[in-house]
């Protein structure tokens, strides 16, 4: 494929110094993406650059079955890279330090930092010191490197890839994750992966933490289930007794988010709700716990403790992996039904897997947005920005039945000031009538 017809482009420094750029089409990506990663220079950096090349290959292939893939040749050297000249990319440079040879403050660097052009740097790190993998001859503040806030990866390099992701703009969306428990019978724990993931950049929910005094516990509730990627069940002996659980569930299946479990060493494979026996799970030993259960008020059988930080850092490289997964599988399946909407509508849409669906009505061409969660100003810019170029409507469509009050209002606000209505995702027919009106 040639690379203008790209939805990704990777281009990764190989273990011979030598690079070399795949392509990627059909991608549910938020924007079309050109990732460069490069090391440092040295046999580990080189080589540990090429790991994460595979792990980021393999997560786009899956993300979609009508993803393809194929060697191209790249566009040019990231040392003589003009980010005006790629005006359709969204341009990231990955930076990966190495304990055997330190990043130096290449002047090539400052060409991909470019917020006019859609260019940025990420740099990741074996550990969060960043100072012992910088050259110590960057002392001032104000250089790139020292400004530009890094992520640190422990057991596998691969452990950055939704971070990444993110921050091309691939999948766009932040993380976000929805916490599902018996507060009588892991609490510790949920509290504990609350902290780990906020540290780790994820929005939680925890009801604990999220849910403001005042307000109606079942809409919030829901607000914050619309608003999240991915719904995390601790799954406990009495997890499948609780109506507020299956409630979560039901929820996470009717609005295509992920769904994933980590279950307690007590809870039987009989056990298991039949509604999540088919999705991800993680199963805990009595060894990944600070100490025994300690027993609880009947009819909970066991208090858990906390989680030691190795079995805590695998539940947290468990869920980015799912999280990742989850977003592209909603993503794409969301868009497909947008797609089926206009078309039983008669309406012409051009399907592309990446950016704005454009749809055409008598002679002109429109362009709709298409968002996984609650639409919100990100989704406004880029659709606002995309219309430029075309002389039609534009619209936005995303989830909002579960929206409070004061947070239907600040899309009302944003729609008007945009020029760009918004259209609930639970609502595709009368959506798509009504683009079919536009002329």
């Amino acid at each position: 494929m040639p690379v203008s017809s790209c939805d990704v482009l990777l281009q990764i420094e190989q273990p011979n110094g030598d690079w070399k750029c795949t392509g990627f089409r059909g991608v549910p990506a938020a924007t079309r993406s050109w990732i460069c990663v490069a090391s440092a220079g040295s046999p580990l950096g080189r080589q540990t650059a090429a790991e994460l090349g595979q792990q980021l290959a393999a997560a786009l292939t899956a993300a979609s079955p009508d993803v393809r893939v194929e060697e191209v040749d790249c566009p040019g050297l990231p040392a003589t890279l003009d980010p005006a000249a790629h005006p359709d990319w969204q341009k990231l440079l990955v930076l990966l330090a190495a304990p055997d040879r330190r990043l130096a403050g290449l002047s090539w660097y400052e060409n991909w930092e470019s917020d006019e052009h859609a260019a940025a740097v990420m740099t990741v790190l074996p550990s969060p010191d960043l100072l012992r993998y910088l050259d110590p001859a960057i002392t001032d503040d104000s250089h790139l490197l020292r400004r530009i806030n890094a992520i640190a990866w422990s057991g596998n390099v691969g452990e950055v890839i939704p971070a990444l992701l993110s921050r091309a703009r691939v999948t766009m969306d932040a993380a976000r994750v929805f916490l599902s428990y018996r507060r009588a019978e892991t609490e510790a724990m949920a509290r504990q992966l609350f902290d780990q993931l906020t540290h780790e950049g994820f929005a939680v929910f925890l009801d604990r933490f999220s849910i403001p005094p005042g307000y109606d516990f079942q809409r919030r509730l829901n607000q914050e289930l619309e608003d999240k990627s991915m719904l995390l069940l601790l799954e406990s002996c009495s997890l499948k007794d609780s109506r507020w659980t299956q409630h979560e569930i039901d929820f996470a299946k009717r609005y295509r988010l992920g769904l994933a479990c980590v279950r307690m060493p007590d809870v039987k494979p009989a056990d298991v709700l039949a509604s999540v026996a088919s999705r991800p799970r993680l199963t805990l030993s009595l060894a990944d716990f600070t100490a025994p259960p300690a027993p609880a008020c009947p009819p909970y059988p066991a208090a858990w403790p906390e989680l030691t930080p190795d079995a805590a850092g695998r539940v947290v490289t468990f869920l980015k992996q799912e999280h990742a997964a989850a977003l592209f599988d909603r993503r794409r399946r969301m868009r497909h039904d947008v797609w089926l909407a206009l078309a039983g509508a008669g309406v012409a849409v051009d399907y592309t897997p990446v950016g704005p669906l454009r749809v055409r009505t008598g002679c002109r061409e429109h362009l709709i947005w298409v968002t996984t969660r609650p639409p919100g100003v990100d989704d406004f810019r880029a659709l606002y920005a995309a219309r430029q170029r075309v002389a039609g409507e534009a619209a936005v469509v995303g989830p909002q039945a579960a929206l409070e009050p004061d947070s239907r209002q600040r899309l009302t606000w944003l729609a008007g000031r945009s020029g760009c209505p918004a259209f609930d995702e639970g609502k595709l027919a009368d959506f798509a009538r009504c683009v079919a009106g536009w002329t």
